[in-house]
């Protein structure tokens, strides 16, 4: 999830009137097609519940980017009343096409369509957005980014949490207050149903991102590999800056021929110079390598006298993701550093873990107090049934039917921790 409020940080490491027109692009003067730019950069930005007040902000911030022929900056934004009331205090949902202006107060650019309300949540909803934006606004090249709440792959939006477990379940992905509150979740498959029908017609996207919280997992890198080439996400929690999608798009518009991967670095280091805690780049066809050392790991534990029972019981020596799920998103490096220190056996296999998550990292960047924070969390904390069978059987949960990792934490006995430290 964005976080309401960010904390200083040290840096460490590395009402707007309808457009009469609904035109959505310049046009070839001699055929009347849309011209082709080399990048289309997509965000869904989902502010239809508290985090309405960031919607405006984010808007003008890609404004700020500034206006280039080879680079299409297209939004929809959504809003719900109560908790902002600034440019008109529209509400319901929007595409805009973004065009650079230097003035952080209002947003300028044209509503290409009024839509009314739509339900974030619906993948049927990101689907048309994509469609939508290739179809008026074709590109040699598409990053999509997921503005919202986050919370891993665990995206039930439930509150189902426990005086065990700290505070409630995070809200996730495509919150839709408007909607009752209905979420897509990675693990049901939502998010996957979104995306699969234009990556069947187009390929896989460049880049994902999220604008979001608790992103950066394993789980969530592995099930959308199928349908993106690189990954950017923060393991921690994500603040009001979030993206500096100002200097995103200006190092974009400046080099239209720059790699997914280039652009995918350029989001995540900005991010965290820009003071957020966490931001990793994930180059997705390597996640497949990571998730075979991981299955070697699980398996490995499976085998030890305790059945691996020993790394639950050390938990308290590895690091988490923050300070409220540091267990449930556990980082993946810290964990591997832990268990490897049991014998020669483990320390392989968790060298191995650790050499295909370098592998699959683009780059990796963080903050105090998580500077050491390894690029993906994995879930490790067993503690709910109700997480758990979505963890193991969700319709998206691919990571569970390529790999017995959820074999291995769901064995766990946990009977005698009764609070996070």
């Amino acid at each position: 999830m964005r976080s309401l409020l960010l904390l200083p940080l040290a840096f460490t490491l590395a009402c707007r009137p309808k457009a009469d027109t609904d035109t959505p692009a310049d046009t070839d003067t001699d055929s009347g097609d849309p011209t082709t730019a080399a990048w289309n950069y997509l965000v869904y930005m989902d502010g239809d519940n508290n985090l309405e007040d960031y919607v405006t902000h984010d808007l003008n911030e890609l404004e700020s980017g500034g206006t280039n022929p080879g680079v299409n900056v297209l939004v929809l934004a959504d809003r719900i009343d109560d908790y902002a009331s600034d440019d008109g205090d529209w509400t319901g949902s929007r595409y805009y096409q973004i065009l650079g202006d230097d003035d952080d107060e209002v947003v300028s650019s044209p509503v290409i369509q009024d839509l009314g309300e739509v339900n974030m949540a619906a993948p049927k909803t990101l689907a048309e957005f994509l469609d939508w934006a290739s179809t008026n606004y074709p590109a040699d090249h598409t990053a999509l980014v997921m503005w919202d709440h986050g919370s891993g792959w665990d995206l039930t939006g439930t509150d189902t949490a426990t005086e065990t477990y700290g505070p409630p379940a995070p809200p996730s992905i495509a919150e839709d207050d408007t909607s009752g509150g209905a979420t897509m979740s990675v693990a049901e498959g939502d998010l996957a149903k979104g995306l699969e029908a234009w990556v069947a017609a187009h390929g896989r996207l460049d880049l994902i991102g999220f604008d979001a919280c608790n992103m950066a997992s394993w789980e969530v890198a592995y099930a959308l590999s199928p349908y993106s080439r690189t990954m950017t996400a923060a393991e921690t929690t994500v603040g009001w800056e979030g993206y500096r999608y100002d200097q995103v798009l200006q190092a974009l518009g400046a080099d239209t021929s720059m790699p997914a991967a280039d652009l995918a670095d350029e989001m995540v280091r900005t991010e965290v110079e820009g003071g957020e805690w966490s931001a990793s780049a994930v180059d997705l066809d390597k996640v497949v390598g990571l998730a075979g050392q991981i299955d070697g790991l699980a398996l490995t534990l499976m085998a030890q006298e305790d059945a691996g029972q020993f790394a639950w019981n050390e938990r308290n020596n590895m690091e988490g993701a923050d300070e409220y799920w540091g267990w449930y998103f556990m980082d993946l490096g810290s964990l591997t550093g832990v268990v490897g220190n049991r014998n020669a056996e483990l320390a392989a296999q968790a060298g191995a873990v650790e050499a295909a998550l370098n592998e699959a990292l683009i780059s990796n960047y963080t903050n105090e107090p998580y500077q050491d924070l390894s690029g993906l969390s994995i879930f490790f904390d067993p503690r709910n049934a109700e997480w758990d069978d979505l963890y193991a059987n969700g319709e998206g949960a691919t990571w569970s039917v390529d790999t017995h990792w959820d074999d291995y934490v769901l064995g766990i006995d946990t009977s005698a921790i009764m609070t996070v430290n």
